[in-house]
């Protein structure tokens, strides 16, 4: 995601995202209208709460992929591994309750827990191969212990 314009590439997820005016998006976000203008004219670099405000709004993409086109984030440092046990104790206690069910729930089989548990990642839905693999990755860490 190197050299990306980022005028264009919000300009586009805009459009993407049911936004076809910048007023539209302005209004929903709270970002003003000529902030938004300013930045997909590539004027004005947008600061990293500014993407946050975006990024719920902005569906086509995420967070991380606009963090990283900004060059706040480097995608390399994205791909090192995450302390999913740490993760659980940060999350609020809603989050963590349905997180603990489902790790608990890994004896189910695949299609059980794909059936039963709605997988989002990125306000997305995973596919089917992506569930799989993540199954498949808790499964490998709970061998760990």
């Amino acid at each position: 995601m190197r050299n990306v314009n980022i005028g264009e590439f919000l300009a586009k997820h805009r459009k993407e995202s049911g936004y076809k005016s910048l007023r539209g998006l302005a209004a929903k976000s709270g970002i003003s209208a000529s902030t938004l203008s300013r930045i997909e004219r590539n004027e004005q670099k947008p600061f990293p709460e500014t993407l946050r405000e975006l990024a719920p709004y902005l569906t086509s993409t995420s967070l991380v992929e606009l963090m990283v086109a900004c060059g706040y984030w480097e995608e390399d440092d994205l791909l090192e591994p995450i302390n999913f046990e740490d993760k659980i104790k940060e999350t609020p206690a809603s989050y963590a309750t349905n997180e603990k069910e489902f790790l608990g729930d890994l004896e189910l089989s695949n299609k059980e827990l794909m059936q039963h548990y709605n997988l989002q990642l990125d306000g997305k839905e995973l596919t089917e191969e992506e569930a799989k693999n993540l199954i498949s990755y808790l499964r490998f860490l709970r061998s760990e212990k």
